[in-house]
């Protein structure tokens, strides 16, 4: 039985907030790590809408914390505006570094100085010397932002501190890059675009088993509490159901709906629609846990049904 204790309602699956690895998400670690390692300087992430690459930038602040707590993140949301100037370009920074008040009100010179600054003091607590940018929606910014960021660059530089930067993005960024390749903007691209990847959702039915497995190893309360999927079918987990073991069926749900639905192209399945599929199955889990589940395919074609996976589709086409 589900332990009161643990606080149902408070449980991360139904606030959507949690955090499990993907084939694509993994491939996004590697890229990291090859970075860091060899001080690669840049590189670009991109992605068709709602593939994921949020959850994959938490996933990743995540496994840094981890493994490289001496390494400083910050993330900034490139915003849009009209005209391109420096001062709400400098000020996105100031919040992402953790700065408010009235420093986002000062001078450009002092907002750079205070960036700069802010930076270096959090890297000496923690005894670090790299600093890892991840710029969201980095579609939107322009060749002057990148000049103002290679200007951060170069002072961090100055004081041995490295400014790795990932730029998140739609595949917008890929137009981007050739464009700076065509007017010679060399000196961008070797900055922030030297790497590239192509982040994808759920490909095939493995994809979707390594997905699934994460449900059957990720603990609540982390470290100590049952696994999410013991969590939400207690009787069916410890009589040995792992979700993992599902990877062909859920998988073969969406293809059935791709297809009844007579989508375009060939089905990869964006992560909040994914997620959203076995979060409706354990979420109902209570109704019917029993030690002699099996969870067949009509219960993954009732959660692929209630993801709303293909009205979103449609609404694309």
């Amino acid at each position: 039985m589900l332990s009161t204790s643990l606080g149902r309602s408070e449980h991360p699956l139904l606030r959507r907030n949690y955090r499990v690895a993907t084939t694509a998400i993994e491939s996004f670690v590697d890229l990291v790590e090859r970075c860091l390692r060899v001080l690669i300087p840049g590189a670009l992430v991109y992605a068709r809408p709602r593939m994921g690459k949020t959850h994959a930038v938490d996933y990743v602040c995540l496994h840094l914390a981890r493994v490289r707590p001496e390494v400083l993140t910050v993330r900034m949301s490139c915003e849009h505006h009209r005209t391109d100037f420096e001062g709400p370009f400098f000020a996105s920074l100031l919040i992402a570094a953790g700065a408010s008040g009235d420093v986002l009100k000062r001078p450009i010179t002092v907002k750079r100085q205070e960036l700069i600054r802010r930076l270096r003091e959090r890297l000496a607590s923690r005894k670090g010397h790299i600093v890892v940018l991840f710029c969201d929606e980095a579609q939107r910014q322009s060749r002057n932002s990148y000049e103002w960021l290679r200007d951060v660059h170069d002072q961090l530089a100055y004081h041995g501190i490295r400014l790795i930067t990932f730029l998140i993005g739609q595949p917008q960024l890929l137009a981007q890059k050739a464009g700076f390749q065509m007017s010679g903007d060399e000196q961008i691209v070797a900055r922030f675009m030297i790497e590239q990847l192509l982040f994808h959702g759920i490909r095939d039915a493995a994809e979707a088993a390594t997905c699934l497995a994460g449900y059957d190893k990720t603990r609540y309360p982390e470290g100590s509490g049952p696994s999410f999927t013991g969590f939400f079918v207690p009787k069916a987990f410890a009589a040995g159901l792992r979700l993992e073991g599902c990877g062909a069926d859920l998988w073969n749900a969406f293809v059935r709906a791709h297809a009844k639905a007579q989508l375009n192209g060939s089905p990869a399945i964006q992560m909040d629609y994914f997620t959203r599929a076995i979060e409706s199955l354990l979420a109902q889990g209570t109704g019917f846990d029993d030690s002699s589940l099996k969870l067949d395919e009509s219960y993954w074609t009732r959660a692929v049904e209630e993801s709303g996976y293909v009205g979103a589709q449609r609404s694309v086409v």
